[in-house]
Order: C-alpha cells, then sequence, then structure tokens
C-alpha cells in the first residue's frame, strides 16, 4: 500500500523545523565570526532571506539561538560519547571516549567553538535554566565514569564532583589555544590528555610510586 501523504500539518511542521534548523546554522555562523554581542537579529535574518520581524515568528531573540545552539552542542557531546563502545564498557573506555567526543566537537565543529567562545555569557532565565540543566547532564555524565571507575577498583578514590570540573575545564579552555597548534588534530589532543587524566586516576600497584634505584 503507498504510504499516506503527509497531513498539511505535518508539513507545516517540518517546513518551520527547516527553516529554524536554517537560522540555527547561520547564527552560528555570524556569532563565530562577529560574536555574540556584535552579531544582530537584522545580519542573522538577511543570511536566511527573512526580515527582523519575520524572524521573530521562528525565534524570540538572539538569546534564545545562543541558548539553542549552546544546548544543542552538549548533547552532540552526549551522542558522539556513546559512539563506538562496546555492550558493557569500562569506565577507561567510556572516559576515553567521552574526552575524545568533546575534543572533537568543540574544536572540528562551528557550533562546537561557541561552547567555548560563549559559554560565560549570561542569558535570561528560561534558556539560563535550560542551558544549566544541559550543562548539570554533562558532568553528571562525566561524574558517572569516574564513579563507575572506583567502583571497579581501577580509579583511586577521588572527588567525583571536584575531578569532573577539573576536566571540564581543561576540555573547555582546548578551543582557545588548538588553533596556535598547526597540525596538531582532535584526536592527538584527546589522546593526550586521556593519557594524563588516566595516569592520575588509575589505581596502582603497591610500591609503584617509590623512585626506583639508580642503575649503578
Amino acid at each position: 500500500m503507498p504510504l499516506a501523504a503527509a497531513s498539511p500539518i505535518a508539513r507545516r511542521e517540518r517546513r518551520v523545523a527547516q527553516r529554524r534548523q536554517g537560522i540555527l546554522d547561520a547564527a552560528a555562523r555570524i556569532f563565530g565570526e562577529v560574536g555574540y554581542e556584535r552579531a544582530t537579529l537584522d545580519t542573522i535574518g538577511e543570511a536566511v532571506g527573512l526580515s527582523k520581524a519575520s524572524l521573530y515568528y521562528y525565534v524570540r531573540g538572539k538569546e534564545e539561538l545562543l541558548g539553542r545552539l549552546l544546548s544543542g552542542v552538549i548533547e552532540e557531546i552526549a551522542r558522539r560519547a556513546t559512539r563506538g563502545l562496546p555492550a558493557l564498557p569500562s569506565a577507561e573506555e567510556r572516559l576515553r571516549r567521552f574526552l575524545a567526543a568533546h575534543v572533537e566537537v568543540v574544536c572540528g565543529d562551528r557550533t562546537g567553538v561557541l561552547l567555548a567562545r560563549h559559554q560565560d555569557v549570561v542569558l535570561g532565565a528560561a534558556h539560563s535554566r535550560a542551558m544549566r540543566a544541559a550543562r548539570r547532564r554533562h558532568e553528571r555524565s562525566l561524574e558517572a565514569i569516574l564513579a563507575q571507575g572506583f567502583a571497579e577498583k581501577a580509579f583511586r578514590k577521588v572527588n567525583v564532583r571536584l575531578v569532573a570540573y577539573l576536566i571540564l575545564g581543561a576540555l573547555h579552555g582546548v578551543p582557545r589555544w588548538h588553533d596556535r597548534l598547526p597540525g596538531t588534530t582532535p584526536e592527538e589532543i584527546a589522546e593526550s590528555l586521556s593519557s594524563l587524566v588516566l595516569d592520575g586516576l588509575r589505581v596502582r600497584a603497591p610500591g609503584s610510586n617509590r623512585r626506583s634505584a639508580h642503575a649503578k
């Protein structure tokens, strides 16, 4: 049997969603080029062929655009953080993938760079709540990985939230300097960070911290 045609309402909703995504894409590009503070709705509307008045049909303002973009970045990191993992991944496997996903997005995705450059922009109540909720989910994912490592006796017992904030601080800083190291790939950055973090977290065998005797 032929598939039933989409209803007029469904077609309209799809068009609105496509138009809104186009607006988000344009906003990400313009925020990246001129910064959030200097970007205007007139410029964003012009980029997608809409007047400022027409733009308000799709979004309530510049703040909503940034809030949606930043929340979307965090959700994309969360999606990538589970890719390629085995059915029952170890904490170390999950942590490596989490770090790689974050670096991939904030270095290789236009909207990802916004997360680092505009993470301190103060949003209004509605978007601030949504952004805080997305950030907290991100933090909890990392905290859960660290807690799993401790439960597996693979990681030392640490202050989970403190270590999570230290790791996230390092991750958020990557887009601020990675272009100063031409030729360095996101994969190399993630692997270096993974090695440093895991070296500090792993449970060490008794006596492994003792300095080895110098060879005679």
